[in-house]
């Protein structure tokens, strides 16, 4: 057995295990964060499919909330910006290696190089605070719910400049779940965040786009059974 085989039998034990605990957690009052989002498992792990997100119109700094079923609909401000690597939410693109860290990164770090598939995560709220008084590489900048994430992954790129921008467009995975990031003990349950998340395999995001972050942050491992909430939606174009 070569050395690239016992890499990969070690991914898949750590990532069993990783799915073990989770399912072994206890539930949370809300949903939790990152889930599989992948159109092609068996069996699908969609509750819903529908022609209507609950995003509706969007500026560069702000979008509109259309609660489900039907409420009132709410502006949602930008607060906030940051990628994890690796990826959070599996949606099976080739090159994604989803994996638990308990490990915060705190300092500069150059950015992964081109080739690697990352998470890019843009975060709405109700209401929000400016820098420098807080940090908008974390949700310190958002200041009251609700919480919304538009998400997509992307592979870098030598390619590409300017602000990072989440892709318009569908299909999209949208469900209630929570924050995500590295858990201050295993099982934590994260308080609430809608999630919009632009499925597809081909976006990219330039190294130079990456260099306005700090660093990457790592991820949250993904949940599994009564931690998840039940209207996980594929919202089709």
């Amino acid at each position: 057995m070569n050395l690239r085989t016992l890499t990969t039998c070690a991914a898949v034990v750590l990532l069993a295990a990783a799915a073990a605990g989770a399912d072994q957690a206890p539930a949370c009052a809300n949903g939790q964060s990152p889930r599989n989002v992948d159109r092609r498992a068996d069996p699908s792990p969609y509750q819903l499919t529908g022609h209507t997100s609950f995003i509706g119109r969007t500026e560069p700094g702000s979008l509109v909330y259309l609660p489900r079923p039907g409420g009132e609909p709410q502006t949602l401000y930008r607060c906030g910006q940051h990628y994890h690597f690796p990826i959070e939410t599996p949606q099976g693109c080739r090159g994604e290696t989803p994996e638990a860290s308990t490990k915060a990164a705190s300092t500069k770090a150059a950015p992964p190089p081109p080739g690697s598939r990352i998470e890019i995560h843009t975060v709405y709220a109700a209401n929000r605070a400016a820098p420098p008084g807080c940090d908008p590489e974390t949700l310190g900048c958002c200041t009251d719910p609700p919480f919304l994430v538009r998400a997509f992954s992307a592979t870098v790129s030598e390619r590409g400049e300017g602000p990072i921008e989440p892709p318009a467009g569908r299909p999209l995975a949208e469900w209630s779940g929570s924050t995500t990031g590295p858990e201050s003990a295993p099982g934590e349950c994260k308080p609430p965040a809608l999630w919009s998340l632009r499925l597809g395999c081909g976006f990219t995001v330039g190294t130079a786009q990456l260099e306005q972050f700090k660093h990457a942050d790592p991820a949250r491992p993904v949940q599994h059974g009564e931690r998840l909430s039940r209207d996980l939606t594929l919202v089709r174009p």
